[in-house]
C-alpha cells in the first residue's frame, strides 16, 4: 500500500514529506528531472509524479496537461491488459466461455461503450456466441442519431450474422468491406504495414465470396517483402485466406510454421476461434491439431 505524501514548502524550499517518517527537501532540480522523466517514460506512474512536480513549481497549466496524459495512459494500460486476457483465454484453453468472461469482468469495472464493444467482437468474433450483442450491432449505422452507434461497421454485421449461421446473408457485409478497403486504400509506406494490409484484402475477397480475387490477392501478397517481426502476423492472414477459401491443405502449411515457432496461434485457438471455421472438420487441419496437442 502505497503512503500518502505531504508537500510543504520550508524558506521558499519545495519540500516533499511522508507521515509519520519525517520530511526531506526536494529542489527545483529534482522536480524538474522528474518531469523530464516523465517525458523520456511516459508511464501513468511517472506521469502523475510529474504532474505533482509541476504543480509544487506552480505551473498548474503543465500539471494538468500531465495527468492527461497519466489518464490516457491508465485508459491504453486497461485496453491492451483486456486484449491480452481474451487472448490469453482463447490461446489457453479458456475457449468462449473463458472470453466472454474477461470482457464481463472489463464491463463490471468500467463502462465499455458500444463502439469499444463493436471492435472487440470484430477482433474476437468468438464474443457473439450467444447472441448477447446482436441488438447491438443491429443499431450500428454510419448515420446513426446516436454517436454511441455511428458505425457502418461492415465486419461487424458480417460477423453477427455468420456466428447465426447466415452466411449468405452475411457476404453482402464482406463485399461492402471489400468495397471500402479498395476505395480506401493503405496510406503507408511501411513493407509489413502493406503486407499485413494486402492479406487481411486477400482474406475479405474470399469471405465475400469473390474467390478469383482473393487468390490473385493472396498470391501477390505473398510475393510481398516482409520483416521476421512482422511474418508471424502476415503469415497468420495468409492462413486465414487459405481457410476461408476451403484450401486446408495449404492453410495447415502456413499454421504449421506459426505451431512450431512463438505466435498468437495454438492448437486451442485453432480449435475455438472463427477465423478456422471452414476448415475444422478436414482431415488436413484434425491432423495438425494432432500432432502439436
Amino acid at each position: 500500500m502505497r503512503i500518502p505524501r505531504l508537500f510543504f514548502t520550508i524558506a521558499g524550499v519545495i519540500c516533499v514529506g511522508i507521515p509519520g517518517a519525517g520530511s526531506s527537501q526536494v529542489s527545483e532540480g529534482t522536480l524538474r528531472e522528474r518531469i523530464d522523466q516523465a517525458r523520456v517514460d511516459a508511464h501513468a506512474e511517472n506521469l502523475i509524479a510529474a504532474a505533482d512536480a509541476a504543480r509544487l513549481l506552480r505551473d498548474f497549466p503543465l500539471a494538468e496537461e500531465l495527468l492527461d496524459e497519466a489518464a490516457t495512459a491508465v485508459a491504453n494500460a486497461q485496453f491492451d491488459a483486456l486484449w491480452s486476457r481474451i487472448s490469453l483465454e482463447l490461446a489457453s484453453g479458456g475457449g468462449v466461455n473463458g472470453a466472454q468472461r474477461a470482457l464481463r469482468e472489463e464491463r463490471r469495472v468500467r463502462e465499455v461503450l458500444p463502439l469499444e464493444l463493436a471492435y472487440w467482437v470484430n477482433n474476437f468474433p468468438v464474443l457473439l456466441t450467444g447472441g448477447e450483442f446482436d441488438e447491438m450491432i443491429e443499431r450500428l449505422s454510419a448515420d446513426a442519431e446516436d454517436p454511441n452507434y455511428q458505425c457502418a461497421c461492415f465486419d461487424r454485421k458480417a460477423w453477427a450474422l455468420r456466428m447465426s449461421g447466415q452466411w449468405e446473408e452475411a457476404r453482402v457485409y464482406w463485399d461492402s468491406l471489400v468495397a471500402f478497403q479498395e476505395a480506401s486504400p493503405p496510406q503507408t509506406e511501411d513493407p509489413d504495414e502493406l503486407a499485413q494490409s494486402r492479406g487481411q484484402l486477400a482474406r475479405n475477397y474470399a469471405r465475400a465470396g469473390r474467390e478469383a480475387e482473393a487468390r490473385m490477392t493472396l498470391e501477390s501478397a505473398m510475393r510481398m517483402p516482409v520483416s521476421d517481426e512482422a511474418m508471424p502476423s502476415v503469415r497468420r492472414r495468409w492462413a486465414q485466406a487459405y481457410a476461408e477459401l476451403g484450401e486446408a491443405e495449404e492453410a495447415v502449411e502456413q499454421l504449421e510454421h506459426l505451431l512450431s515457432s512463438p505466435s498468437l496461434v495454438t492448437v486451442h485457438s485453432l480449435e475455438v476461434r472463427v477465423a478456422w471455421e471452414p476448415i475444422r472438420d478436414h482431415p488436413a487441419f484434425i491432423a495438425l491439431l494432432e500432432r502439436h496437442r
